[in-house]
């Protein structure tokens, strides 16, 4: 088990993202903290990137945002979608087409990560709204991607995703058979990758506690909106908590958000583009 464990350690310390997309991740989360930021700062990191201003442009025409009229520039793009849908759909596209296909993982792997990861994000961005306790914009970032550690296991370890679909089945603890099987769990390899990867403090002591123990007291509210969005998705709730409540009247919402952000990028059951 120790050799597995240094394995998948080394692994997460050593993963190469391409330089490019490294650069896009660290300026964007600047932006996303600065709250005086505008169309111009998520412009000034986006137009480079041939790939992500091509896509925002072809998200933009959508059905989901076109109004009748074609678009051809990034910014009548942006201004179209609206500054807070462009920073979400900026983040997706950084995660699902320069991460996850960037490291060629299957097709079958890629949508399974991906969903779980959108449905909390949208689960915790509304619960974010509803009890008003974090920017709602911060808290979907987040959550998009608590769950990066997983990464690790699928280029590492086969059949990783047995595994989550008999823990899943059993109602056990995920990163306690994590521990047991490998040695570590994917919050730790998570935690790794977001340092490695320059995320905000918040953001990897959050990656880091998103299943169990504690955080700075400035860092709870976001932990526990977190939490509870990621227990949502996996049926393990707890009725007595109001966060359950909320996300149990808001479930059709959130289930339409998320089909439409897996509708944009055109991921489905019948796998990707």
């Amino acid at each position: 088990m120790e050799n597995l464990r240094e394995e998948l350690i080394d692994k997460a310390k050593t993963l190469r993202v391409l330089p490019t997309l490294h650069s896009i991740i660290e300026r964007l989360f600047v932006i996303l903290d600065d709250k005086n930021s505008s169309f111009s700062d998520l412009n000034d990191v986006i137009k480079y990137d041939q790939a992500v201003s091509s896509k925002i442009i072809s998200i933009a025409n959508s059905a989901y945002y076109s109004r009748g009229i074609e678009i051809f520039s990034l910014q009548r793009a942006m201004i179209t979608m609206g500054f807070e849908e462009v920073k979400n759909i900026v983040m997706c596209l950084v995660f699902v087409e320069n991460v996850l296909k960037e490291l060629k993982l299957r097709t079958d792997i890629i949508l399974e990560l991906w969903k779980h990861s959108v449905f909390v994000a949208c689960a915790a961005r509304t619960l974010a709204g509803r009890m008003f306790s974090e920017d709602p914009q911060k808290v979907f970032t987040i959550a998009l991607l608590h769950d990066i550690g997983k990464i690790i296991f699928y280029i590492t370890v086969e059949n990783y995703n047995e595994l989550i679909a008999k823990v899943h089945s059993k109602g056990k603890s995920l990163n306690r058979e994590e521990r047991e099987i490998y040695g570590t769990d994917h919050e730790e390899l998570g935690y790794i990758l977001s340092v490695k990867w320059q995320f905000p403090e918040e953001f990897s002591q959050i990656i880091r506690y998103h299943h169990d123990g504690k955080v700075a007291g400035k860092h709870e509210s976001l932990l526990r909106l977190v939490r509870a969005a990621d227990r949502f998705s996996t049926a393990s709730v707890h009725d007595s908590e109001p966060e359950t409540f909320i996300l149990l009247k808001e479930r059709d919402g959130i289930m339409k958000e998320v089909e439409k952000i897996m509708n944009i990028f055109q991921l489905n059951s019948h796998g990707t583009r």
